[in-house]
């Protein structure tokens, strides 16, 4: 039986655009979790908008670290 094998170029690719994914699965999560309509979210100015800006902030933080970590260790070097 053979293992799947991905290229590490392809890895480096997907780690970089979870980056823009990031932002709809928020989005997404908190309608969802929080039962709070996408219509209740688009509309105005509210504190919706800004728990989710902060929970975008919080998971780029932890990409960037995880990203350092990664980029130390051998795993995406070439």
């Amino acid at each position: 039986m053979k293992a799947i094998t991905v290229h590490r170029p392809t890895l480096k690719i997907i780690w970089k655009l979870l980056v823009f994914l990031f932002f709809p699965l928020i989005i997404w999560l908190y309608s969802v979790i929080g039962d709070v309509p996408f219509a209740s979210i688009d509309s105005g100015a509210n504190y919706h908008k800004w728990i989710i800006f902060f929970l975008y902030l919080g998971c780029l933080a932890a990409w960037l670290y995880v990203d350092r970590a990664l980029s130390h260790s051998s795993f995406f070097r070439s």
